[in-house]
């Protein structure tokens, strides 16, 4: 009798100590599954002082967005603070250091040079700030820039200017114009550059190049295989000409010169060969090149 009581007893315990263990497997898995985010994320980090992205967690990131059906978000612009990103197909204008989108209403975006955006719905084109307020109201024009108030735009292929407070109109007529200043810009014909200001229409300096790059107060032109950088008084600041490999004519060469700008540095490559090629960085605010 005694034996029998002692089996039961030992049955019960085992039933007991089965059930405590499936109710610790129980927590156990809920704990690591069911309240784990299998979400994929794409982060973003500073490595050597540049923005970065990965899939892979990082141990310090600015922020991260949820990567959808599979396919994580990509950057089609950046400046110092905000990113255009093409987030499945839908682009958005996200704050990476806050982590949050700032706006995501319009079905394109473009930095302008002066930092705005150039903003699209419904084949009508716009100009806002960061702060969502607009600039340029809707417009047909396909505009494709924006700098000091003064609009590019392209019309059945060539491209003019307007700006409706100084009643400046340049007629559509330009393979492509670049806005330099309230003073200058840049046009394109028959496969030259030329530097022209709002007044005249004409070309100021009497000189032609292969390539210009309007940046802030400077300007990086092309010529015979040497590289200037002017200032907007078109005088040069630097105390020879770079040589390089290409006349950076074609789209493919332009490429290559990975020009970027963070606070008042702005780098650039140049090809010295076909194998070689050297970074280089521009100091804003002292007008000079840097090591």
């Amino acid at each position: 009798m005694k034996k029998n009581n002692l089996l039961r007893i030992g049955w019960i315990v085992g039933i007991y100590s089965i059930l405590v263990l499936i109710l610790y497997l129980v927590v156990t898995y809920k704990v690591k599954w069911e309240d784990k985010d299998l979400n994929t994320y794409l982060y973003f980090y500073n490595c050597s002082n540049s923005l970065c992205t990965s899939t892979e967690k990082q141990n310090n990131y600015y922020g991260s967005i949820i990567c959808e059906n599979e396919k994580c978000p990509y950057i089609v612009e950046k400046n110092n603070d905000y990113l255009i990103l093409n987030n499945n197909n839908k682009q958005i204008l996200y704050d990476y250091k806050k982590d949050k989108i700032i706006n995501d209403s319009y079905d394109t975006y473009k930095l302008t040079s002066d930092e705005n955006y150039i903003v699209s719905k419904n084949n009508k084109y716009a100009v806002i700030n960061d702060k969502n307020e607009v600039l340029v109201d809707f417009t047909d024009k396909t505009i494709t820039d924006y700098k000091y108030e003064y609009i590019s735009y392209r019309k059945n292929g060539k491209y003019g200017i307007i700006n409706e407070k100084s009643s400046v109109d340049i007629s559509p007529v330009y393979e492509e114009v670049i806005l330099i200043d309230s003073r200058l810009y840049s046009y394109l014909e028959e496969e030259k550059y030329y530097i022209s200001s709002y007044d005249t229409e004409i070309p100021i300096n009497g000189n032609s190049y292969d390539y210009l790059v309007s940046i802030d107060n400077i300007l990086l032109v092309f010529n015979n295989k040497q590289l200037d950088i002017l200032d907007t008084n078109l005088n040069s600041q630097l105390l020879m000409k770079i040589d390089c490999t290409y006349d950076y004519r074609v789209e493919k060469e332009r490429k290559t010169l990975n020009i970027n700008k963070l606070n008042n540095i702005v780098t650039f490559t140049i090809n010295e060969d076909d194998n070689e090629y050297t970074n280089y960085y521009y100091d804003l605010k002292n007008k000079k090149l840097i090591n």
